[in-house]
């Protein structure tokens, strides 16, 4: 999905983060088998809590976020972009282990560039995952955890980690996994 930077503003990914995707990409056919298979197995019962004894550092009072498609800066100073922004960096992490994985995906993060933002009008931070199966593109708003159970599912994993190291079934994560593949709902954004 090495798309222009014309053909990504069509599709309104108009910014920053705007992250490549691999060359060689799975199936539709292929991900189905992979999701058939994941829910055959048994669900695992080695579990782990995780760290439950650490405490969490305080974000600082204000970030700066560099967007990689127009170049600009914009500086966040809410609390809650600031953390948004300190997410950007795993998230871009995973995205590249993701395209590893042969899974033509992109991350779109332009809600954290103030000219690249689509929705001027809001202070939302939201992130989304641009998927492509089969030529047909997919965009999902993602959550904090989402790649991590995509890359346990593309890895054929039984079970998906958090930050704290517990481990969660990944069966019981496959209705989103499938929404994020572009499988059951998501918004399409093929061009026509």
């Amino acid at each position: 999905m090495n798309l222009s930077k014309q053909a990504l503003i069509a599709l309104g990914v108009t910014g920053a983060g705007v992250l490549g995707c691999s060359r060689t990409e799975l199936t539709r056919e292929q991900l189905d088998k992979m999701l058939e298979e994941t829910a055959k197995r048994p669900v695992t019962s080695e579990l782990s809590l995780g760290a439950l004894c650490y405490e969490m550092a305080a974000p600082p009072e204000r970030i700066e976020y560099h967007c990689p498609l127009c170049k600009t800066k914009t500086l966040h100073a809410k609390w809650e972009n600031v953390g948004s922004v300190q997410k950007v960096n795993r998230l871009r992490q995973q995205m590249k282990r993701i395209k590893e994985l042969k899974l033509d995906a992109m991350l779109d993060e332009t809600d954290l560039c103030n000219q690249c933002r689509r929705d001027k009008a809001t202070d939302t931070m939201d992130f989304y995952i641009l998927v492509t199966i089969d030529k047909r593109l997919v965009r999902t708003k993602i959550g904090y955890y989402d790649l991590s159970q995509i890359i346990a599912f593309l890895e054929k994993k039984d079970v998906w980690k958090a930050d704290n190291d517990a481990t969660y079934p990944l069966k019981d994560e496959l209705p989103r996994i499938r929404t994020i593949l572009g499988m059951d709902g998501g918004e399409d954004k093929t061009a026509k």
